[in-house]
């Protein structure tokens, strides 16, 4: 996943910050930064994560993990 994708898929899950895709995913906003402007790769996991989210509409507040 790029961090284009990156930035992407959290604006499409209604994320509306870093903070917030930090927050739910469990990473550090430093991480998610990171991620977003391309100097660390996001793992797969979470590539599958967002990707699956965005494919099938689930949006944070429909899971157990809610922000």
């Amino acid at each position: 996943m790029t961090a284009k994708q990156y930035r992407e898929a959290v604006e499409q899950l209604g994320l509306s910050t870093q903070a917030e895709a930090a927050e739910f995913l469990g990473i550090s906003l430093r991480t998610s930064h990171s991620y977003a402007n391309g100097t660390a790769r996001v793992p797969e996991a979470v590539a599958k994560l967002l990707h699956l989210m965005v494919r099938r509409n689930i949006k944070p507040a429909d899971t157990m993990f809610r922000t």
